[in-house]
């Protein structure tokens, strides 16, 4: 006898809220970890870009868990999905492209 599977409505929205709280998370050490490892290159400059994208990824972290207490009250409803207005996905393609930027010129600073 087959079984039925059972979808719950919610756990889509569940499941991608995780996943882009992940994203913020992994783009806060990112963040962290290239501004330490650029700190030698390119001195005490990297200090204000470092804090700058790791208080965007904490942004996506914050807005995430935002999104998740709101959708938990309104399942089915699309405009509180995490991805309903396009702010996060345009932070998290400023603070990749941000951090992409710093470490070519860490990569510049180094073959000078």
């Amino acid at each position: 006898m087959r079984e039925e599977l059972v979808r719950d409505p919610g756990m889509q929205q569940e499941r991608t809220t995780l996943a882009w709280r992940r994203t913020g998370l992994a783009l806060l050490v990112g963040s962290l970890t290239i501004g330490r490892l650029t700190l030698d290159s390119l001195g005490p400059a990297v200090l204000a870009p470092t804090a700058l994208t790791a208080a965007m990824a904490l942004y996506v972290v914050l807005g995430t868990l935002r999104q998740r207490r709101l959708g938990q009250d309104h399942p089915q409803d699309p405009r509180f999905s995490v991805l309903s207005d396009g702010r996060l996905v345009a932070v998290v393609a400023a603070v990749i492209g941000a951090l992409s930027v710093g470490e070519l010129a860490a990569a510049v600073a180094t073959l000078l």
